[in-house]
C-alpha cells in the first residue's frame, strides 16, 4: 500500500521538513502528543540533542511522497542505566492528505526493525491517546499489547484531559519475528 512512497532514516538535511510536520502534528492534534505546540514552537527542535544522528538506538524515520515531500514520521529513543533495555517508538504522525496508505504501520515497523538490531533492547513501548482507535488497531496489528492506561495523562490548552494507553512489544515478539515482518 505504500507504493510510490519512500521510507528511510531522516538525515540532518531533512530536519527542517521533519520539524515543520512535527509542529503541524502538535498544533492540529494536541491530544495525541505529550509535547505542547506553543512550547515546542518557541524552543525549536532541541530534542534532536538526544543524539538522533549518532547511529545508536535514537533514530528518526520518515515517509516521503513521490514528489519528495516528507509526509509522515516516527522515531525511536532508548532509556539509560537500569532501563537501557527499554526503547520507545515516538512521534508517529501522518499528514492528513497521505493517510490510508499504510505509512504509519510501515514507519512503526521500520522503528521495530531498527530496534531489533539493538541487541540490548528487550522491550519496545508506545503510548497513544486511549480514544484513538485507528492507532490502537495499527499498533495491535504490529504485535503491541496494552499494559496499562493512564487517566488524564494529557491536558490540552483548552483544559480537556485525555487518557493515554501504554503498549509494549516484549522480547519474545521482538526476537521471534523476522526483521522484515509482513504488515
Amino acid at each position: 500500500m505504500t507504493a510510490g512512497y519512500t521510507i528511510r532514516e531522516v538525515t540532518p538535511a531533512d530536519l527542517d521538513a521533519f520539524w515543520m510536520l512535527r509542529l503541524r502534528a502538535l498544533r492540529d492534534h494536541p491530544s495525541a502528543f505529550g509535547s505542547d505546540y506553543e512550547q515546542s514552537r518557541r524552543t525549536g527542535p532541541t530534542y534532536m540533542e538526544r543524539g538522533y544522528f549518532d547511529g545508536g538506538v535514537n533514530r528518526l524515520f520518515a515517509a516521503f511522497a513521490p514528489g519528495g515531500d516528507l509526509v509522515a514520521q516516527a522515531g525511536t529513543y532508548g532509556d539509560a542505566g537500569k532501563r537501557s533495555h527499554i526503547a520507545y517508538v515516538i512521534s508517529v504522525y501522518t499528514h492528513p492528505d497521505h493517510r490510508g496508505h499504510g505509512l504509519a504501520s510501515a514507519l512503526v515497523q521500520t522503528c521495530i526493525n531498527h530496534l531489533r538490531t539493538c541487541e540490548d533492547i528487550t522491550s519496545i513501548r508506545i503510548s497513544v491517546n486511549a480514544s484513538n482507535t485507528v492507532a490502537l488497531h495499527t499498533y495491535e496489528k504490529l504485535g503491541f499489547v496494552t499494559w496499562g492506561e493512564e487517566p488524564d495523562a494529557i491536558r490540552t490548552a483548552d483544559g480537556s484531559c485525555h487518557n493515554e494507553r501504554h503498549m509494549v512489544l516484549v522480547a519474545s515478539a521482538i526476537r521471534s519475528s523476522s526483521p522484515e515482518r509482513t504488515l
